[in-house]
Parts: C-alpha cells; sequence; structure tokens
C-alpha cells in the first residue's frame, strides 16, 4: 500500500514540473504528444469500426 501512495506521489510531482514546464523551450514534446494522441484516436476508430463489423456480421 505504501509503495502505491509513493508512486501516486512521485506522478503528482511530476505533474506538476510537466505544469509548470510549459515553456516554449520544447515543441518536440507537442508534436510527441500529437503522434501519441493520433495512434491513440487511430487505434480506438480501427477498434470501434472492428466491433461495428463484427457485430453487423
Amino acid at each position: 500500500m505504501m509503495q502505491q501512495e509513493e508512486k501516486i506521489k512521485e506522478l503528482e510531482r511530476r505533474i506538476k514540473v510537466l505544469e509548470n514546464h510549459t515553456s516554449p523551450r520544447l515543441p518536440g514534446l507537442k508534436i510527441l504528444w500529437f503522434i501519441i494522441w493520433g495512434v491513440v484516436g487511430i487505434f480506438l476508430i480501427l477498434t470501434l469500426i472492428g466491433v461495428i463489423q463484427f457485430v453487423s456480421a
């Protein structure tokens, strides 16, 4: 239980650092996030299409 709490605190710290670190010095990070969300979005859309085809078959 303590390990989970420590991990949560560490994640919260990292989130705060990322929120404070919205400087224009890291344009690559924004591009990286766009790529990640693009891949996730495509995966979700393809999964949805697959489910629809499976149900309608």
